[in-house]
C-alpha cells in the first residue's frame, strides 16, 4: 500500500512533464512566428491609420481612415488595381485551361518524362533571371520575339514602350511562368486516379471525351479550386517580372498593386504609413476573392452542378 501511495504521489508531477515539455520545445518556433509574421502584420495595420512619412519626419501622429481614402483619390493606385485586374482576369483562366490540356495530352506520349521535365523549366528560372531574358527577348532593334515575327510581315513592336504591349507582354510572361505550376498540380492529380476507375468507365463503352468529363474531372476539381486559389493570391502579389522587365512603365501601364505598394513604402516614397493602408486593402481583396471562388463552388455543390458525377 504504502508503494501504491508513494507511486500515486509522484505520477503528477511526470504528466504535468509530459505536458510542458511539447511546449518548450515548440516555444522557440512559436515566438519566431510571432516576431517574423505577428508583429509586422500588427505593426502593419498600426501604421496604416498614421500619417507616417519617412522622407519628412520619424514622428508619426493619428490620421484615421485618411489614407485609405487617399487610395481611391490616387490615380496611380487605380491604374495598377485596374491592371492586376487584367492580370486577374486573362493570365489566370489562360494558365488554368493550358495547365489542364498540357497535363491530359502528355500522358502516354512517347518521351513524357522529357516533355514533363522540360514543362517544368519555366518555374524553376528564378523571376529575376526570368524577366532580363524576357527584357532582352522584348527589345525593339534586336529582340528575337520581334524578329520571329517579322518572318511573317509583322512589323516591329514596341514591346517595352507601348502601354498596350508592355501590358500584353507582362501577361505573355506571367503565362508562362505559372503555366507550369497547374500543369504539375493537375498532372499529378491525375497520376493518383485510380486505374480501375477508367478501366470500367471503358469497358462501358466511355470514350476519352466521356471518360474526362465524367470520371477524371469530378475527381480533378478540388485540385483544380486549389490551383485557382493559390494563383489568385500569387497573382494579387506579382511583383518581380515588372521590376525586372518594365519598372511598372510606360508611365504607370504596368504598375501592379504589390509593385506600386513597393514604389510608395520604399522605392520613392518612404511613406510608410499609405503604403500600409494599400497593403491592408490587397490583404481584404485577397480574402474576399478566395471567399467568392469557395461559395461559389459550394452553391454550384448545392444546386445539384458541382456533386459527384
Amino acid at each position: 500500500m504504502e508503494n501504491k501511495e508513494v507511486k500515486r504521489g509522484h505520477s503528477p508531477p511526470f504528466h504535468m512533464k509530459r505536458r510542458i515539455v511539447p511546449w518548450l520545445m515548440v516555444l522557440p518556433v512559436l515566438a519566431l512566428f510571432l516576431a517574423m509574421t505577428i508583429y509586422p502584420f500588427g505593426f502593419m495595420i498600426w501604421a496604416s491609420f498614421r500619417d507616417y512619412d519617412l522622407s519628412k519626419s520619424a514622428e508619426t501622429h493619428f490620421i484615421g481612415l485618411s489614407n485609405y481614402f487617399q487610395i481611391f483619390r490616387d490615380s496611380t493606385a487605380i491604374e495598377s488595381m485596374k491592371f492586376t485586374a487584367k492580370l486577374l482576369s486573362i493570365a489566370v483562366p489562360i494558365e488554368l485551361v493550358l495547365g489542364v490540356l498540357i497535363a491530359f495530352l502528355i500522358r502516354g506520349v512517347r518521351g513524357e518524362k522529357i516533355i514533363r521535365s522540360s514543362l517544368l523549366i519555366p518555374m524553376m528560372i528564378p523571376p529575376a533571371v526570368s524577366g532580363v531574358a524576357w527584357k532582352m527577348l522584348y527589345n525593339f532593334a534586336f529582340g528575337p520575339v520581334n524578329w520571329f515575327l517579322s518572318l511573317f510581315g509583322v512589323s516591329k513592336i514596341s514591346w517595352l514602350g507601348d502601354p498596350f504591349y508592355a501590358q500584353l507582354g507582362i501577361i505573355i510572361i506571367d503565362v508562362w511562368q505559372w503555366t507550369p505550376f497547374i500543369f504539375l498540380m493537375i498532372y499529378a492529380g491525375l497520376q493518383s486516379i485510380p486505374q480501375d476507375l477508367i478501366d470500367a468507365a471503358r469497358v462501358d463503352g466511355a470514350d476519352w471525351g466521356r471518360v474526362f468529363l465524367h470520371v477524371e474531372f469530378p475527381l480533378l476539381r478540388p485540385l483544380i479550386l486549389v490551383a485557382l486559389v493559390l494563383r489568385i493570391i500569387d497573382c494579387l502579389k506579382t511583383f518581380d517580372i515588372v521590376f525586372m522587365t518594365t519598372w511598372g512603365g510606360p508611365g504607370s501601364a504596368t504598375h501592379t498593386y504589390s509593385f506600386y505598394i513597393y514604389k510608395v513604402g520604399i522605392s520613392f516614397g518612404w511613406n510608410i504609413g499609405y503604403a500600409s493602408a494599400l497593403s491592408v486593402l490587397l490583404l481584404i481583396v485577397a480574402m474576399i476573392l478566395v471567399n467568392m471562388v469557395f461559395r461559389l463552388v459550394r452553391m454550384r455543390q448545392q444546386l445539384g452542378f458541382g456533386g459527384e458525377e
